[in-house]
């Protein structure tokens, strides 16, 4: 295992600050050399959709992708926690909606460009608003498909030769989607970022700092949207449970 990351569930997460992760990002953006550097943020949502262990199962596509990240860093106090109990400590929680703006501010210095793919048009028009003024290769927010291909997207995203790929369509479909298009994307790196640009925007909001830390955003997401997230919430929180106890006693995960 390399010093520098942690395995859980066969996954390489990073052992960075926020503030290591945005640099390394940035390093990544400048390199600009070969196939794009696939960046994960990962939280249990990424976990419970791409693992298979009895009686669950899992996405081993998504696994593989994962697994094969150029960089991880842990979305989620649950994936820290485990890491503390495996006895090799990740620093800290690394969020996709934190680095989101930090990326955005750096790029502004550095005068790198970023391209956006998803994210519904009002929402992703209010977060520029509140964002710092990076320059902006290209905003695209027709529907992605995984099932056929969309060759005219790829050509979009190529043209605008950005530094930096966003993909916010979600788990799993954004990293379904990089990893089925890497080798035609002619990006340095690419990151999927879900709902941040919701977040940015103000249009979902995220939890207090206090319950950010003590692991609890999960539940102040169901008490906003219950209806459609309780059930996935529930699913994700046990079968994370289960996979992380069988990590514990038998680290058998390959």
């Amino acid at each position: 295992m390399d010093a520098d990351t942690v395995k859980l569930f066969a996954i390489p997460v990073a052992k960075v600050t926020s503030e290591q992760a945005l640099e390394t990002i940035v390093e990544m953006a400048k390199s600009n050399k070969g196939r794009p550097k696939f960046v994960a943020t990962l939280n249990v949502d990424f976990v419970s959709n791409a693992v298979g262990c009895w009686p669950f199962k899992g996405n081993d596509e998504l696994w593989g992708y994962l697994k094969n990240a150029d960089f991880v860093t842990a979305d989620g106090m649950p994936i820290v926690l485990l890491s503390k109990m495996l006895g090799s400590p990740l620093p800290e929680r690394v969020t996709g909606a934190d680095l989101v703006p930090a990326i955005f501010r750096r790029f502004a210095e550095e005068k790198l460009s970023i391209y956006v793919l998803g994210a519904s048009q009002p929402a992703l028009d209010e977060a520029l608003e509140k964002l710092p003024k990076a320059r902006i290769a290209g905003l695209d927010t027709d529907f992605v498909k995984l099932d056929e291909e969309q060759p005219e997207i790829i050509e979009r995203i190529n043209a605008g030769k950005p530094d930096l790929l966003f993909v916010a369509l979600g788990n799993p479909k954004q990293e379904l989607w990089m990893g089925r298009n890497a080798d035609k994307l002619k990006v340095p790196v690419m990151i999927g970022v879900g709902g941040t640009f919701n977040f940015i925007s103000g249009r979902v909001k995220r939890a207090p700092r206090w319950m950010q830390k003590c692991g609890l955003e999960w539940f102040y997401r169901i008490i906003q949207e219950p209806g459609r997230l309780w059930k996935r919430y529930a699913y994700g929180l046990f079968k994370y449970s289960w996979l992380s106890a069988r990590h514990l006693f038998k680290r058998d995960f390959k």
